[in-house]
């Protein structure tokens, strides 16, 4: 019997992949259960041309304990030094949100610092305090090679 907790990942894994295609036609599934994790989703180069490891988790992992998101983003850190990639990011599905537009991210304040601003400081430690939270489709308009979509304007 397969085991449905990773059914579950695996299916919003396949959701996240499918959602960025349009911007990042080379993004694929990382091989589960490789002897040295390389995290989640390959193949996500930004608009200049940084490569990311994204690690995607079901919010239920991430509700059962605090600390949990502040753990997992620090394996998605290892993840990403084991890749080489420069940058990194935790996606985590929105409970009972099919939109993965609307699923979170959450990344170092750093990064998205530098994905706004251009170069804009140095690494730190994942801890709590360090770690911001956007949802997927404003990542996607911060990162994408071409704008994922325009802002509306408030008025």
């Amino acid at each position: 019997m397969a085991n449905p907790s990773k059914a579950k990942g695996d299916r919003a894994e396949l959701a996240f992949v499918k959602h960025i295609a349009p911007w990042f036609p080379n993004a694929r599934r990382g091989k589960a259960g490789a002897e040295a994790d390389l995290g989640d989703i390959f193949g996500v180069r930004d608009r200049d041309g940084d490569d990311w490891t994204v690690q995607v988790a079901d919010r239920a992992v991430m509700l059962r304990e605090h600390g949990a998101v502040i753990r997992k983003a620090a394996e998605a850190a290892q993840q990403s030094e084991r890749a080489g990639t420069p940058f990194w990011c935790l996606v985590v599905k929105r409970a009972g949100c099919a939109d993965v537009g609307q699923w979170f991210v959450w990344l170092p304040f750093w990064m998205l610092a530098e994905a706004t601003l251009g170069h804009f400081g140095q690494k730190a430690p994942v801890t709590g305090e360090s770690l911001a939270c956007i949802d997927v489709r404003t990542w996607l308009a911060l990162i994408a090679p071409e704008p994922a979509w325009t802002p509306e304007p408030p008025f």
